[in-house]
């Protein structure tokens, strides 16, 4: 089993049909594609924010010889197509599971390193002038039903208690001024770090300065097989081949999980899908009393993320399509516009000119995986992010490049969490089933509250 969904998820030679790409015409001119055959000392396989965060924070700081392998053009894959939500946690367990599993300091650490992803975001950002229509200042998660006010309060306490993050409960009168009414809006807990951005311009000006640090990034080029001899991986291509003494593994939700066997059977790629309409009028705005540039994710389990952006337009977003066929494509955009028109019914007339979806990844103890395989430590990988990658991923190039680079004994200042492989799915070949049960159980869950 290479990869779980229908083939047209995985056709790299199409870019996906999104705002980001209609608006940031990438310029892929540094990003050839690999002919022939080559040799450095790492190879980094996957062009996303991990992969190029790697290969940037190698060439930056450790000179080092480093090429990159990216299955389509740069900023294909889900990096260059996500909801450009800049916001913590990379974890689906509440703040007493990791207490519980990691223990209080290392869950201090984990936050801690959270907030450094977002801040190195942004120093990249700063650093390179890169012009990614950045907006909001912090994050909302909003109240979608009474019964969720007390639980983001306590998360909203607790993150200021245990963390020292700033946050702040806002009462849904007052949301209602100074961010949106809507029909699931209850109050909305807000939290200092983080922030919203083009990911795609983002990732362009993020390549541009991997190449400019002298990192080879190769577009198109997808990696078909994986040797090893002699002390040596060997990728290969459609057109050529590398030889590198280390490898990084840094493909997520794109992952073959047939090109090494390691990597087989440990994450669950789960479509995300984003809708996001024509651009709107003021007076448009005013009907849902929409003020706020903040991004906003709101307390369902199979959450709705939305917001207002730059350009006056609305993003929205959801889980839902388990199959990635076109058909079901069709019946999700049509889905999540009910959806979209539910929450916010005085847009019932708004259009709707873009719908795209991309893979984000869960993996089974729902935490971020970093490190190097203990039985080859020349391999090492990154993955699992729990929707919350933009910031993490940047964080965990970094680790992994001080891991190959300034770490004899092979380890370095990295939390707990994040360490080592995940723990494989059981019954893997069925994962997909179990997704659609997941997903069945939660809408059922919903609508009975809705109706209590």
């Amino acid at each position: 089993m290479g990869r779980l969904y229908n083939k047209a998820i995985y056709n790299f030679d199409e870019p996906v049909k999104s705002y980001w790409e209609d608006i940031s015409s990438p310029d892929q001119s540094n990003f050839p594609t690999l002919v022939g055959d080559h040799e450095c000392e790492v190879a980094v396989i996957g062009g996303g924010f991990t992969g190029i965060s790697t290969a940037y924070h190698l060439a930056k700081n450790y000179n080092c010889d480093v090429r990159l392998l990216e299955a389509g053009h740069m900023g294909w894959a889900s990096s260059g197509r996500n909801a450009g939500f800049a916001c913590i946690p990379a974890t689906k367990l509440s703040i007493n599971q990791l207490f519980k599993t990691y223990g209080e300091d290392e869950t201090k650490l984990f936050f801690k390193s959270q907030i450094e992803g977002v801040d190195l975001l942004q120093e990249i950002i700063n650093e390179h002038n890169i012009d990614c229509e950045q907006a909001g200042s912090g994050n909302y998660d909003v109240a979608h039903h009474p019964t969720a006010v007390d639980e983001l309060k306590s998360w909203g306490d607790d993150l200021q208690k245990h963390f020292d993050i700033k946050t702040k409960w806002i009462q849904q009168e007052e949301f209602d001024e100074i961010g949106h009414q809507s029909t699931e809006q209850f109050g909305a807990i807000w939290m200092e770090p983080g922030f919203a951005m083009n990911p795609m311009a983002f990732l362009s000006g993020f390549a541009n300065a991997a190449h400019n640090f002298g990192a080879k990034l190769h577009a198109r080029s997808n990696v078909i097989k994986w040797e090893k001899n002699e002390g040596f991986h060997k990728l290969i291509t459609k057109e050529g081949s590398l030889k590198a003494k280390k490898v990084v593994m840094a493909t997520n939700g794109y992952t073959d999980e047939s090109l090494h066997k390691s990597f087989a059977k440990r994450i669950m790629p789960v479509l995300s899908n984003i809708i996001i309409t024509r651009e709107m009028s003021d007076e448009e705005f005013d009907l849902q009393n929409y003020k706020t540039l903040i991004p906003i994710c709101n307390s369902r389990e199979i959450l709705y993320y939305y917001r207002r952006m730059p350009s006056n337009r609305m993003l929205f977003g959801t889980r839902g399509d388990t199959f990635g066929d076109p058909k079901s494509a069709l019946k999700m955009k049509e889905y999540m516009t009910k959806c979209f028109r539910g929450v916010f019914p005085h847009w019932n007339d708004i259009d709707i000119e873009y719908y795209w979806r991309g893979t984000i990844v869960y993996t089974r103890d729902w935490t971020p995986s970093v490190g190097s395989l203990e039985d080859d430590p020349s391999v090492y990988f990154s993955y699992g992010y729990s929707a919350n990658g933009n910031n993490t991923t940047v964080y965990c190039g970094k680790k992994l490049s001080e891991l190959i680079c300034a770490s004899n004994s092979g380890e370095v200042n990295l939390p707990a969490i994040y360490k080592g492989l995940s723990p494989k799915f059981p019954f893997a070949s069925m994962r997909l089933w179990g997704l659609r049960f997941m997903l069945s159980y939660y809408r059922y869950f919903e609508q009975n509250k809705r109706e209590l």
